[in-house]
């Protein structure tokens, strides 16, 4: 929003930019949305997920470790999922007050009452740099594992591989997101994940295991920012521009409105060792109920990688001019100096970066209960500490002239080489729900429902994902077609919806411009999000 504070200095606007700076934040909030949902197993999806007392065969590896002990033998597990993720963002108007500043000052705003649509998928790939972008409308993620337990002894040992977190997308260069995310990917996948499950006795088994995973994340996007002081800023300077010469100040070589593209940045970290541990229990004290329990620890990714801040030709020509004209003041004051001298290219600079982000701990309990003799019920309560996700701490291989200006305006959020992006989302509670009717010896049926409340509050709702609270329906069937062999397929929707009017959210469209300047390229703009997830799974099991 528009709106005027008197008493604001011209080069408060920058600090809408400063954070921007690093979008990895937001795009984060990926976990909350595709948490369990690439796991690809078609029993856990079509139960709702809720498996923690009854974990299904190898994947109790990463549902609960303990359901290792009820296997028996040599069995192997091959799985496929497949998903499709569709991100709908509608542009309302702006609220008055910011339409009013905005018609005072002469601007439109491209973004007013406008539709925006991720286009494609991309993935992060591992070790390979930047984003891939994927051939397919929907996503694949085939991973497998096996488990072995010696004939006489009480425990289960195996291994799978799994993606708990695999998701991208991509927006055109005209769409109206792309302000918040042109292109981002972010995966997290679990190659190796040594397990064991132990029968104590007739009632309890215990299981345990470490997983070791590859964590990444990709972001290319366009920035703006729409503050007051921009507008007053190139307003004066069309105003110096109709002088004689511009009073002869090269800074009027350049016009850049609060709605202009400032910059485009690109963000490519990774790391391939993220390690976690799993503990779980079940405890079977009838033939007819099974509770269980699961907590998988968090984990910090040492992310390291690149980076790329591209700042377009009005802001070089602005403050490149300005420079030039009073390059003591420019010192004085930590403003950006256009990068006239970078040896990247005028504009551009590139380096290294480092980024620590947790993997959030997560903690399931369940019970399972044989209602009648053909049918099952199963629910789970589940907790993730989303909360730790405070801010994202970034670190820069050398000084940078955003971060400079940022760690006077901020100082609790950056320094010269630093940067920390507050995030502050919160740790929920989740409960899931699933039946299961074996209706015949070799067939059996299912259907779930997990209702997910969102870790991101309604004050800190984004474009970049805008998960709301949501819910997963699922339906899905087993079939035992030879001796020792079973095939499991599922169906699952997902859909979520965020209202998000002018000025509610600190992330997004704060009206707030003298306290809001970390991240708010939609400024005074009410907007609506809605996303929806379409999942099919399969799995092929078999004794060897």
């Amino acid at each position: 929003m528009l709106t005027v504070f008197e008493s604001q200095r011209p080069g408060c606007w920058l600090r809408c930019t400063l954070v921007t700076c690093f979008l990895l934040g937001p795009q984060l909030s990926y976990g909350e949305l595709v948490n369990n949902l690439t796991i690809g197993n078609p029993i856990a999806l079509a139960l709702g997920n809720a498996v923690t007392a009854d974990p299904p065969g190898v994947d109790s590896i990463h549902f609960n470790p303990a359901g290792l002990a009820r296997l028996k033998g040599r069995e192997a597990l091959f799985k496929v999922a497949a998903a499709s993720f569709n991100f709908d963002v509608e542009f309302g108007h702006f609220s008055p007050q910011a339409q009013a500043e905005i018609d005072k000052w002469g601007y439109d705003d491209s973004v007013d009452n406008t539709r925006s649509q991720a286009d494609s998928i991309y993935l992060k790939v591992p070790f390979v740099g930047g984003r891939t972008e994927w051939p397919l409308d929907f996503l694949v993620v085939p991973t497998g594992g096996a488990a072995f337990a010696p004939e006489g002894a009480n425990y289960t040992i195996g291994t799978a591989a799994y993606s708990p977190m695999a998701a991208g997308y991509g927006r055109n260069e005209d769409n109206p997101g792309r302000f918040m995310g042109r292109e981002m990917a972010l995966t997290r996948i679990t190659y190796f994940s040594p397990t064991i499950g132990f029968k104590l006795n007739d009632e309890w088994s215990i299981g345990a295991g470490i997983h070791f995973s590859y964590q990444g994340i990709s972001a290319f996007t366009d920035l703006r920012v729409p503050n007051v002081a921009l507008a007053v800023v190139d307003n004066l300077l069309q105003q110096l521009g109709s002088q004689a010469n511009c009073l002869g100040l090269s800074a009027c070589e350049g016009a850049f409105g609060p709605f202009d593209q400032a910059a485009t940045l690109e963000v490519d970290v990774e790391t391939g060792l993220s390690t976690t541990f799993s503990f779980g229990l079940l405890w079977e004290p009838t033939s007819w109920l099974t509770w269980g329990m699961v907590y998988e620890s968090e984990a910090m990714n040492r992310m390291e990688g690149s980076y790329r801040m591209t700042y377009s030709d009005d802001w070089q020509a602005v403050f490149g001019g300005l420079n030039r004209d009073v390059p003591s003041l420019v010192r004085l004051l930590g403003l950006p100096n256009g990068l006239q001298n970078s040896p990247d290219g005028v504009g551009i600079q590139t380096g290294d970066a480092r980024v620590n982000l947790k993997t959030p701990a997560h903690f399931s309990t369940g019970i399972s209960v044989q209602i009648l003799p053909a049918w099952k019920f199963n629910m789970d309560a589940k907790w993730t500490d989303w909360e730790v996700w405070d801010g994202l701490h970034i670190d820069f291989d050398e000084p940078q002239e955003f971060a400079r200006l940022a760690s006077v305006i901020a100082p609790k959020y950056s320094d010269i080489d630093k940067l920390i992006i507050p995030r502050h989302y919160e740790s929920v509670w989740n409960f899931a729900f699933g039946v299961e009717h074996q209706y015949s010896d070799r067939l059996t049926l299912r259907a779930g429902w997990e209702p997910r409340k969102s870790s991101i509050p309604w004050h800190k709702q984004d474009v970049l994902l805008p998960i709301g609270d949501g819910n997963l329906y699922s339906i899905g069937f087993g079939y035992d077609w030879k001796k020792e062999q079973r095939f499991d397929f599922a169906l699952g929707y997902y859909h979520t919806e965020a209202n998000v009017p002018a000025g509610s959210s600190t992330n997004a469209n704060s009206e707030d411009q003298l306290t809001n300047f970390l991240y708010n390229p939609y400024a005074g703009l009410n907007f609506t999000s809605e996303i929806t997830a379409y999942l099919v799974e399969f799995s092929y099991n078999w004794q060897f």
